[in-house]
């Protein structure tokens, strides 16, 4: 029988003031997760930021490099899934349990929101005008290939449903991950989470180099799961003897030189052979080592720390989920050319309309969790991965041992 016992002998030992311990829930990754879903908002609204002045050229620069805050979601979704899987490992119902989690945490909010939008578009015509895209080629959406369709088309072809690529990535890396897991070692699965990255970035390059296809490098599963290949590698160099702290002494150097490369590929322009797409990870990486290594009152553990980031980190999902399809359906009432006729500048229009978009995202997020979200959560106690299906199974046998329980009737 496998041993239920905490696997400290694989478990660095860590002061009891660090970030990161195994087993324990981390606030400052809500932050971290919060700060993701922070940029990448400021980004989705800042799109017609006019550049005609050195503000607004700084401003929509500056919002630009929250699109890489994707790269963040997925590097956080490799550490945190590979996280748990290693620790559930040897608990009953592997596969069962981590299924149905995944599953009640992203399912509902998704499928309510394509029959939200996607089905109610057959019934009302502007609704059918702005997600006609999507409606077309719902099937892909149906079985999250909205990233194979994309590939296969070259094209963005979803309209205002187009950010739900990334989703489909997560997706198919959770259905292929925790049988890998499963099947090999810990030390096995670092080698293999190393290699499959480094052949991730190098199948993307050759792609490009070989294609003039210029949207399946940016979408396509085999070509984006470098980044969350470098969080489950981070996830299981902690459980290692000596954990991250290794890594630590590389982190300036390595965080400062990604950092400049992919400022400089954020301010020229350039793709550089789509090279920042695993620079980005790498520097989002050794941000998650940096943190996870400190002590929670270093200053950047205090930072991830805000109530305010671990807020957004908790509606996070919902909020990337609505962000996008909020803009056609508030344009008639939110949108920059309104906001300009009251204030005039069209820099300060655009300022006030991602306000007032980021706190409609927020607030449909809030009442998507209130609504729908925390109730489906709320079942997840049914599908625990932390062994207490199995201690409360071993107590009920030992509380019944040497009595007679009728087979239709359950034991209290």
């Amino acid at each position: 029988m496998a041993s239920h016992a905490p696997q400290t002998d694989i478990c660095p030992a860590v002061g009891l003031d660090r970030v990161w311990r195994v087993g324990k829930h981390v606030a400052e990754l809500d932050g971290l997760r919060g700060f993701a879903i922070l940029i990448v908002t400021l980004y989705r609204f800042s799109k017609e930021i006019p550049t005609d002045s050195v503000l607004g050229h700084l401003m929509h620069l500056g919002a630009s490099f929250g699109s890489r805050g994707v790269e963040l979601f997925f590097v956080l979704s490799g550490f945190l899934i590979t996280g748990i899987l290693i620790d559930a490992k040897d608990q009953p119902h592997y596969f069962r349990n981590f299924i149905a989690r995944r599953s009640l945490r992203i399912f509902p909010l998704y499928f309510a929101t394509l029959i939200a939008l996607v089905v109610a578009g057959h019934l009302i015509p502007a609704m059918r005008s702005m997600f006609h895209d999507a409606i077309d080629n719902q099937f892909y959406l149906w079985t999250y290939l909205v990233n194979v369709k994309m590939s296969l088309a070259d094209q963005w072809c979803f309209g205002y449903l187009d950010h739900f690529w990334s989703l489909a990535v997560e997706e198919h890396f959770y259905l292929v991950w925790p049988f890998v897991l499963y099947l090999i070692s810990s030390k096995v699965a670092l080698r293999t989470a190393v290699v499959l990255a480094i052949v991730s970035a190098a199948a993307r390059i050759a792609f490009v180099l070989l294609t003039d296809n210029g949207v399946a490098p940016d979408v396509l599963t085999l070509f984006r799961c470098d980044a969350l290949l470098i969080g489950a590698a981070i996830a299981l160099i902690a459980r290692q003897p000596r954990g991250l702290d290794p890594l630590k002494r590389w982190l300036p150097i390595t965080t400062m030189l990604g950092g400049l490369f992919v400022v400089a590929c954020g301010v020229t322009g350039k793709r550089f052979f789509t090279i920042p797409l695993t620079i980005w990870p790498i520097v989002w990486g050794g941000i998650l080592i940096w943190l996870l290594t400190a002590n929670r009152s270093a200053p950047l553990a205090r930072f991830f720390n805000l109530k305010f980031l671990r807020t957004l980190g908790k509606y996070s999902y919902a909020m990337y989920v609505f962000q996008n399809p909020l803009i056609p359906l508030t344009s008639a009432v939110v949108s920059v050319a309104a906001f300009e006729t009251l204030v005039g500048g069209p820099l300060l229009a655009n300022v006030l309309y991602i306000g007032v978009m980021f706190i409609l995202t927020y607030a449909a997020a809030v009442l998507s969790w209130n609504v729908l979200e925390r109730h489906c959560l709320q079942l997840k106690r049914w599908f625990p991965t932390d062994g207490s299906e199995d201690a409360a199974a071993r107590r009920n046998n030992k509380s019944t041992a040497g009595v007679f329980v009728p087979t239709n009737v359950p034991a209290n």
